[in-house]
């Protein structure tokens, strides 16, 4: 999860305030941040999805504000576990933050279950945006485990 920068200094973690479009403002965005050359960069496999999320943002009326971590699975535990674990090490970070995917992928696989026992399509479609977001980076016994979105 924590890379290096072109200047050779290991990445920190930070979320920041995007504006987009000086209409929209997305707060918690997850980004590395370069302490030596303060270079910054979104977590590069969320990325895609913050993207697909810009694209689709209405820009008519008032200026507002949102929260990414309330449409990103990955950021939203990322954000918890930064802000909340008395972990004070980036291993022991990244640890938690693998534990605390795997936890949300079984909660969502159950909640898909229900999902398909009442028939809910569109709430079935949704979880299966859910769990892409997370099983896309999440390692399991050292090995990837990737998730092809359809």
């Amino acid at each position: 999860m924590l890379e290096h920068c072109e200047c050779g200094q290991r990445y920190d973690l930070d979320f920041r305030l995007v504006d987009y479009k000086k209409h929209v403002s997305i707060d918690n965005v997850p980004v590395l941040v370069c302490p030596r050359c303060e270079h910054e960069e979104v977590l590069h496999w969320l990325k895609r999805d913050l993207i697909a999320l810009l694209q689709g943002l209405p820009l008519d009326g008032e200026p507002y504000g949102l929260d990414y971590t309330e449409f990103n699975e990955l950021a939203y535990i990322i954000y918890t576990v930064f802000t909340c674990s008395p972990v004070d090490t980036k291993d022991a970070l990244k640890a938690e933050i693998q534990e605390s995917c795997k936890a949300r992928i079984n909660a969502l696989l159950d909640l898909y279950r229900c999902a398909g026992d009442v028939g809910d399509q569109s709430w079935m479609a949704e979880i299966e945006r859910r769990l892409a977001q997370l099983t896309e980076k999440v390692s399991v016994e050292g090995r990837s485990l990737r998730c092809s979105p359809a």
